[in-house]
């Protein structure tokens, strides 16, 4: 099981419990949304949400988080950021998912943490790279699982040093991931 897939299922439960871990709620299902651009990046993708179902079903197996069940609600996003807020909007309120997650590109997730801003919903991203999701157009309520462009920067620059070399190049995609990096 890709171990990725298994933390964010269990983040996005763990924030639902923490936000909403009153006994009242107690006896109900954890609703995640997850979006994804899953047509557009099947390669990748396709065994991303089968590892989060996969973690989801252990964690249901073992008797939920705090004694609720999870359910996963998956929708494609097009990779395409109007499409991505449309599903949002569907997640929220036609599936009433209690946390959104997932968007694989940089200017999916972007979109999604401005909704998830407006709406006033938790939103873990899974992949984004781009730093304008968690600084510059960061909120309260988008957190992101892995690393941004700023720390793999920090983390291989160092490396990099060492191997003593007098010009470098960087190259890099032109989108919002790779005008960041």
């Amino acid at each position: 099981m890709s171990t990725r897939s298994q933390l964010l299922a269990l983040a996005a439960a763990s924030a639902v419990v923490v936000c909403l871990g009153t006994p009242a709620v107690a006896q109900t299902t954890i609703k995640i949304g997850e979006l994804n651009s899953y047509k557009a990046q099947p390669a990748f993708l396709e065994p991303y949400k089968k590892g989060m179902e996969l973690a989801i079903d252990e964690v249901n197996a073992a008797g939920g988080v705090n004694g609720r069940k999870l359910e996963l609600i998956t929708r494609d996003d097009n990779a395409n950021p109007g499409d991505a807020v449309r599903v949002a909007e569907e997640l929220v309120t036609r599936e009433k998912v209690d946390v959104l997650t997932g968007t694989f590109l940089s200017n999916i997730g972007l979109a999604v943490a401005d909704f998830a801003k407006q709406k006033k919903v938790f939103f873990l991203a899974g992949e984004p790279l781009t730093d304008k999701l968690t600084w510059q157009g960061g909120n309260e309520y988008t957190f992101r699982l892995r690393p941004g462009t700023y720390m793999q920067a920090a983390m291989l620059v160092p490396e990099a040093a060492k191997l003593k070399k007098k010009r470098w190049a960087v190259v890099y995609p032109n989108y919002e991931y790779g005008q960041s990096a």
